[in-house]
Order: structure tokens, then sequence, then C-alpha cells
């Protein structure tokens, strides 16, 4: 990360703060519609990252004509803008507002781990408003840590981070230490939050991401090995009235007779599985501007060619050389 701010950081900059200022001013009410504006904007006027959208939801959707994948991506647009929107207006939103605007339900199962005296990581994806989402969790008086990878822009880090700490959430970055930092927040009993559909190069795990192998970041996987807790997954998504409904999935339990290595493989399988079903479901909330395939796969595709025999997946597409 550049120590002295570029002019591209500074426009960067400039452009998020005005959305923060807009955050701050209007109404939650509004979020939807003007978020949408943003959004439509960004896709049709500046055509920002509109092509590898495009390109990411036409290879996720191959049976999707042009036309539709055009829209997909558009709407997609839309919803980023509102949920940027949500974002930028953290720090006005009390524990009653979060409360309000996201709905939950499955969190029984996170009650008996906490009862348990057992941490989780909680994975979730850059989908819906998901740092609203984070934020709700916090209102309920969870114990959350989040792991967050900073921008390479640092003003637009700074910000974000000032955002999530306003809203009460305890952040976590890359770094030395971070590792034990984690462990020590599970081992506390806390749920760590971690968004891991971002390519990981060559340091990835190689799984199968919405029908195509994609370099997957290891550390949730690694750290519920390690610190002998589940993987919870959990997705958020936006309801017809503006307001959210947070979901929260079975827990994934590691299995330490099997190797680090196996297990690593498995859980991130297993988690990616369901977190394919929920983009497939509402692909318009997902963050498709990212380029997820950029690192080649590997020749050796074994492991997850057998995963995939004993856990087939219905009506998906298989990867490349998995059929």
């Amino acid at each position: 990360m550049s120590a002295t701010p570029t002019f591209k950081h500074r426009l960067e900059f400039a452009g998020l703060y005005l959305v923060f200022l807009l955050g701050r001013v209007l109404p939650r009410r509004s979020f939807v519609a003007i978020g949408r504006a943003i959004g439509y904007f960004v896709h049709d006027v500046l055509k920002v990252r509109r092509e590898v959208a495009r390109t990411n939801l036409a290879v996720a959707f191959p049976q999707r004509g042009a036309t539709e994948i055009a829209e997909l991506a558009r709407e997609s647009y839309g919803q980023l803008g509102g949920s940027l929107l949500e974002f930028c207006s953290l720090p006005k939103l009390g524990p009653e507002d979060l409360r309000e605007c996201v709905e939950f339900e499955g969190l029984e199962h996170i009650d008996r781990l906490r009862a348990e005296g057992s941490g989780a990581m909680l994975v979730t994806a850059h989908f819906g408003s998901w740092e609203l989402f984070g934020a709700a969790f916090v209102a309920r008086g969870y114990d959350t840590t989040f792991f967050v990878k900073r921008q390479k822009n640092p003003l637009v880090a700074d910000l974000q981070d000032e955002l999530r700490r306003a809203a009460g959430i305890e952040i976590a970055t890359e770094g030395a230490g971070v590792a034990k930092a984690v462990l020590r927040a599970l081992r506390r009993g806390h749920l760590v939050g971690i968004l891991p559909d971002q390519d990981a190069r060559r340091h990835g795990v190689f799984v199968d991401f919405l029908g195509k192998v994609a370099s997957t970041y290891k550390g949730p996987a690694f750290f519920a090995y390690r610190a002998n807790v589940p993987i919870i997954p959990a997705y958020v998504r936006r309801l017809e009235n503006g307001n959210h409904r947070g979901t929260v999935l079975e827990p994934i339990y590691p299995d330490l007779s099997r190797t680090q290595e196996e297990e690593v493989f498995r859980l991130t399988q297993a988690y990616t599985d369901r977190m394919n079903d929920w983009i497939r479901r509402y692909p318009e909330h997902y963050f498709w501007v990212h380029r997820r395939w950029k690192t080649p796969p590997p020749e050796d595709l074994t492991a997850i060619e057998e995963y995939r025999r004993a856990h087939p997946v219905p009506g998906a597409s298989p990867a490349p050389g998995l059929d």
C-alpha cells in the first residue's frame, strides 16, 4: 500500500466521501431509490468495470442470453449503490435502527454455540448489504471481530475502517500477529467474520466456484481447523420494503481426524457450495465487478473431482475438467 496518496487515490476518495455525506444526511427510506440511481449512473454512464461484471455473469450463468446478462449486471449495480449508502450511514445508525432494518433467521445456531462457549468463523460474501449485515450482528450483542483486507487506496481504507468502528465493529487486518489475534478471539467464544470470495492468487486453495475453478482464501478453514470451531455461512438480502433479512445457516464442523490440508479443502468447498447456492438464487445481490477467476487453476483437479462425485450439486454446471 502506498504511504502517500496519489491523485487517483484522492479522486476515488472524493467520490466515496460524497456518498458518505449523502448517507449521513438522507433518510434511510430513500437509500434504495437513490442508491439504485447512483448504481445505474456508474453502470450506464461511467461504465466502471461493466464488462468485467457482464463477463463474470456470463461465466456463472452460461444458459442465459446477452440481454438477460446485461440486465442482471445493471441491477447488481443498483443494489450495490443502495448498499454503499447504507455502509456510509453506519455512524448515524444506532443499535435499535440496525435491529429494525435487519431481521434474522437461524440465530439459534449461533446462540447454541455461544451457550457452549464456542466461537465460530462467520463466513459471508460480498453479497447484499454485507457491511450493514456485520454491524447488525454487533447490534444484537454478539462479540464479533471482522477480518478485513484493506484497500490499496489508504484514504478509502481509513474511511472504511472509521465507518466500521463507528458501528462498534472490532477489526483485524493483515499483518504480523493477526493469526494469533484471530485464534484468541475464537477461543474466547467470539464470532470472526470474513468474506473469502475474492481471488487469492497462488496462495489460495482451488475450489469449484459457480461452475469454474477459483483460487480461494484458506483463512476460514485454516482457523476453524486450528481452533476446532465450526464455520457458519450467513447471507443477507434486501426485501421489497427496503429492509433486509439475514439468514444464518447450519454450522460446518472441522474433522480433526483428517489432515489440515484435507480439511482446508473440504471446508472451503463446503462453505463455497452454500455461497454458490445463494448467488445463483439472488444473482443481483452479488458483487460481480471483481475478477474472481483471475488465477489459472492447476492441472491436477483430483481433489475437486472426488469431492464433486461425493457431493454433486443439482442443476449446476460442472467446473472445467470436472465433467
